[in-house]
């Protein structure tokens, strides 16, 4: 796909997508973004989709879309979850043309516990979003004769700075160490922690329209598969990074916190800590046990495209969001049951 041409951007204020939106632009397309509430500058659009009529002004024709929209919450009702993320897909799948190069990015989570997007039983998935995401899957492989879909792990930020235009879902993780809302941390100490970076995920979407529409369905993998970090380094680098901010801040370091396997931590530890937590601390528990199924996954993904080394784009990231969450950052973790 030669620039300029007229790309159309869904979630475009989010993590992701507000990272595509600005590669695209450097690549000299006409990029234009929609997401729910609308962005700064004349090409970013406020649009529901599947709730609302295609706005006039993002009528095709189209010559590329990149469908990053989703709603990651992982504690979603099936019905919700698929509202969330399958009905918005197949309106846009139905406002677009088929000879319009259409890009859907996935998770790398997707495959769910069976290690494949077949099944529709959510039993076969860890919760509610692995099962719609790969529902999505399911219905572009259904709707289009070509397509690419492409999978990614856990999102960090840019690789220079760590920059995020927003910081959730991973982000419980300093948050939580800094405040003490959790006493040990419920993982496979040496499982598997896969990250790409923003810069990762937007330079493969330009490479991807630089390249024209596949001859079939095309899946990518970006990540680092097997040489992607252990669960006890990456958390290692986090505290790390979180040290060195607050030690050039005054504030002391963080202790490193135990590990404790899943199963221990359910079947022994947290019957008997329940008796003595307070409500926020059973909320917290609560509210981080959807993260468990994460930090236990000990097989590295299979991927087509390995990025490089993102130990320091983590590390850089944990820095920034430091710096942008001074409060949270700062915090001095409070002892259990005190």
């Amino acid at each position: 796909m030669t620039p300029p041409a007229r790309v159309l951007v869904t979630g475009a204020t989010g993590a992701v997508g507000s990272a595509v939106v600005r590669a695209l632009d450097a690549a000299g397309h006409e990029t234009h973004g929609v997401s729910r509430r609308g962005g700064r500058g004349a090409r970013q659009h406020a649009w529901r989709i599947g709730q609302q009529e295609q706005p006039p002004g993002l009528r095709g024709p189209w010559s590329a879309v990149v469908h990053c929209a989703g709603d990651t919450r992982w504690n979603l009702p099936a019905e919700r979850a698929e509202a969330a993320n399958v009905g918005p897909l197949r309106a846009l799948l139905a406002a677009t043309g088929a000879d319009t190069h259409f890009v859907h990015l996935s998770s790398s989570y997707v495959t769910g516990l069976r290690g494949g997007t077949a099944s529709e039983a959510p039993e076969d998935y860890r919760n509610s979003y692995e099962w719609s995401k790969a529902a999505t899957e399911r219905l572009v492989h259904a709707e289009r004769d070509s397509a690419d879909i492409v999978r990614f792990p856990i999102v960090m930020g840019a690789r220079a700075d760590g920059f995020l235009d927003r910081y959730s879902g991973f982000f419980w993780l300093p948050s939580s160490m800094c405040s003490g809302a959790v006493p040990a941390l419920v993982a496979e100490e040496k499982g598997v922690m896969d990250m790409v970076s923003t810069d990762d995920v937007a330079d493969h979407v330009v490479r991807l329209l630089g390249g024209g529409p596949p001859a079939g369905r095309r899946l990518t993998v970006l990540g680092r598969g097997d040489r992607a970090q252990r669960v006890d380094a990456t958390f290692d680098t986090v505290r790390d990074a979180l040290n060195s901010w607050r030690t050039a801040h005054g504030v002391p370091p963080l202790d490193r916190l135990p590990y404790v396997a899943p199963e221990q931590w359910n079947r022994f530890y947290l019957p008997f800590a329940e008796e003595h937590l307070d409500r926020g601390q059973l909320t917290r528990i609560t509210a981080l046990r959807a993260y468990q199924g994460y930090l236990s996954v000990t097989e590295p993904f299979d991927v087509t495209d390995r990025v490089a080394d993102t130990a320091p784009v983590l590390h850089r990231s944990i820095r920034l969001w430091a710096e942008t969450h001074e409060a949270s950052a700062r915090r001095i973790p409070r002892p259990w049951g005190t």
